[in-house]
């Protein structure tokens, strides 16, 4: 009796080691896919490059500054200023995402807006978000004719549009050792 009990002990243990081990095997590791090529040419936001300065009132101006277009990204920096005192900030990426390109807008620090882009032409752009809640729900940037570069916010209420001209970047005259 002592052997059988040692026969069925053994065998119920390694049936158990048996089934241990087969739920450890590790799986195929999957290689990684390459990120898909962006269908929209990037180089189509090379009119909103560089550094750009808005009047909005008496005393405030609104600077904004944009990265040259990569294959799948831009990035821009925005600040509101009142009398030389910023007021407010925001940062901005145009980015091929989850096969869309998006315009995604953080302000002082509040979670994004993200806006899918609806049309893109020559020096035009247009993002939309019907669903989002507030203003806005469109944002545009247009090249005018002069040279100027103009961001319109559309949505409930009045639009707000701003001619940017532009400026010399920050930092542009330092010189580099």
């Amino acid at each position: 009796m002592r052997i059988r009990f040692l026969l069925v002990t053994g065998a119920a243990l390694i049936g158990g080691f048996r089934a241990l081990a087969a739920q450890e095997q590790p799986k195929p590791v999957e290689k990684p896919q390459p990120p898909k090529k962006p269908t929209v040419d990037f180089s189509k936001f090379k009119f909103m490059e560089g550094c750009w300065r808005g009047q909005t009132g008496k005393d405030d101006i609104v600077e904004e500054n944009w990265s040259s277009p990569s294959e799948n990204l831009l990035l821009a920096t925005t600040r509101y200023l009142t009398k030389d005192r910023a007021t407010g900030y925001e940062f901005t990426r145009i980015q091929w995402q989850d096969s869309v390109v998006v315009f995604a807008a953080s302000s002082n620090g509040r979670p994004e807006d993200v806006y899918p882009l609806k049309t893109i032409a020559d020096e035009y752009v247009l993002f939309e978000n019907p669903a989002k809640k507030g203003f806005p729900t469109r944002i545009i940037y247009r090249m005018a004719s002069d040279g100027s570069l103009i961001p319109r916010n559309e949505g409930d209420g009045p639009s707000v549009e701003v001619r940017f001209e532009r400026v010399k970047c920050p930092g542009a005259d330092i010189k580099i050792k």
